[in-house]
């Protein structure tokens, strides 16, 4: 009885990006990945062997730099982080390649493993994430245009689709909600909207993420405790409130207790609650000094609690309290999300 040949690498639909000519490329390299990986263990020859490497070696770096036209035409926030593997990739096939050359024909071992870990970690990972924001990019002008409008039935539809499609939480957050909220606030800043237009928009965006609290409550927990909160004075809590939801996506119990808080009820709530960490939103530039106040009379009484810092007010001001080796800056819930799988 015949058997159907197993293939080093296959490619299930769970690694689609939601472009098809990157997803092509995908295929063709994982083709091209198990043609090498059969005639190695077939013994063909070397010059074999080293046409196929050489063909690998040359599609990887045309397929990365269409990957990063794509990132760029979509303005994709986490583009230098994923540049930079591609780097590391870069060095290392171009480096496999030149030692083939020079007779090392055992690296051919080595290549398959580094290949099958890039595709499961970083096309699995990475580009997946980055698939995600390309399909979220699709209806992002659609529904920008419609937040604008105080259009909340079609801001519902456009968030509900999105999650039928299986876009993941933090693209979601990152591409859609964060996104159209710093558009309004450019728009706001040149003076091309309303206050009572900001504070609408504010309001659906709160309404919109309710729709993703199912995924929350699904979340089994892990006893991991987080306290989020804006500083005294700060009253924009919607990048606040995203990032008290990623904890809760990931098992921790997050206490979110909104814009302006009081210093002195944020150190009673850590009192009681014993959090691993403190997180601290800042959106505008003049409440630097209120954090800077939150975070040393925090640390006086709890010098050993994490805290976690973020908002627009950082963009311009990454420096402010470095000498802190509890105290981190995160850009983005992409960090963010790095930060809690780390612990």
């Amino acid at each position: 009885m015949s058997t159907v040949p197993v293939k080093f690498l296959e490619l299930t639909p769970e690694y689609t990006m939601h472009n098809a000519e990157i997803d092509e490329e995908h295929q063709f390299m994982s083709g091209l990945v198990n043609s090498l990986h059969d005639a190695m263990l077939a013994g063909r020859g070397a010059q074999i062997l080293e046409t196929l490497l050489a063909e690998l070696t040359k599609f990887t770096l045309i397929h990365f730099a269409n990957e990063e036209k794509l990132m760029a035409a979509v303005h994709y926030p986490e583009m230098p982080a994923h540049v930079q593997q591609h780097d590391q990739i870069r060095r290392r096939v171009t480096e496999t390649e030149a030692r083939f050359a020079r007779g090392e024909t055992a690296i051919t071992v080595e290549l398959m493993l580094f290949f099958s870990d890039w595709f499961r970690n970083h096309a699995l990972v990475a580009d997946r994430r980055l698939g995600d924001y390309v399909q979220v990019e699709q209806f992002f002008t659609t529904y920008l245009e419609r937040l604008l409008q105080g259009d909340q039935k079609e801001c519902g539809l456009i968030v509900q689709r999105l999650l039928a499609e299986g876009v993941s939480f933090e693209n979601l957050y990152v591409g859609l909600f964060q996104r159209a909220m710093y558009h309004t606030g450019e728009l706001w800043m040149k003076n091309e909207i309303s206050v009572a237009t900001e504070h609408l928009v504010t309001a659906i965006t709160l309404r919109m993420m309710t729709l993703v609290h199912p995924l929350l409550l699904d979340s089994s927990r892990n006893g991991k405790t987080a306290v989020v909160t804006c500083v005294g004075g700060e009253l924009h809590q919607v990048g606040g409130k995203m990032v008290s939801d990623m904890f809760e996506l990931h098992g921790w119990d997050s206490y979110f207790l909104g814009g302006n808080t009081p210093v002195e009820g944020l150190l009673e709530l850590i009192e009681e609650k014993q959090p691993e960490v403190l997180c601290l939103s800042v959106s505008l530039s003049s409440h630097i000094g209120q954090f800077k106040e939150t975070v040393e009379k925090t640390r006086s009484r709890f010098p050993d609690l994490n805290i976690l810092a973020g908002g627009q007010a950082f963009f311009h001001n990454s420096n402010e309290g470095n000498g802190d080796p509890r105290l981190s800056y995160l850009r983005s819930l992409y960090e963010l999300e790095t930060w809690i799988e780390s612990r």
